[in-house]
């Protein structure tokens, strides 16, 4: 992984080579730093920051883009090192494998064509009852959705995919 530091000058790099780019299409096009304030809504300062590599936000970005009719995609004609500041957390990985599991299990099998509990979705993804709580919560998004249904006895519901409404 790299180091903040490192990861911070090479944005800083590329920061100021996007607004190099940028005050060098300015001037081709013979537009002063006025001119792209008057065609942005943004301030001389702002535009002047930008070319300077000072950040800037992405809604920025786009409107001095727009008023130099300069494609974003210029800025960057080879693939850049992306790699993460931080890595994702523990309970964030967790979180996005439990979805993309229960995921495949709602859209890519037949687990759903008989009602099931949760105690059976858990059994099926081998997740403890620790966790049923979320998936009573991201099993009612599918109802939500229509994806499945639920038949409800007394205090237990049990999901079933969802009827395909019929053609008339």
């Amino acid at each position: 992984m790299y180091s903040f530091c490192n990861v911070t000058e090479t944005n800083e790099l590329i920061l100021k080579k996007l607004g190099d780019l940028l005050r060098s299409r300015r001037e081709h096009l013979s537009y002063s730093q006025r001119d792209v304030a008057s065609m942005t809504g943004l301030t001389m300062t702002t535009i002047a920051a930008m070319e300077r590599g000072s950040g800037s936000t992405m809604h920025n970005f786009l409107l001095v883009c727009r008023a130099l009719n300069f494609q974003p995609r210029k800025f960057f004609p080879e693939d850049m090192d992306l790699t993460p500041l931080y890595d994702i957390s523990p309970q964030s990985k967790s979180r996005i494998d439990l979805r993309t599991k229960l995921e495949r299990l709602v859209s890519e099998s037949d687990f759903f064509t008989v009602p099931r509990r949760v105690s059976e979705v858990l059994e099926e993804l081998d997740y403890d009852r620790s966790v049923s709580n979320k998936f009573s919560v991201y099993l009612s998004a599918y109802c939500r959705e229509g994806e499945l249904e639920y038949v409800k006895t007394g205090n237990v519901k049990r999901y079933i995919k969802a009827k395909s409404p019929t053609k008339e």
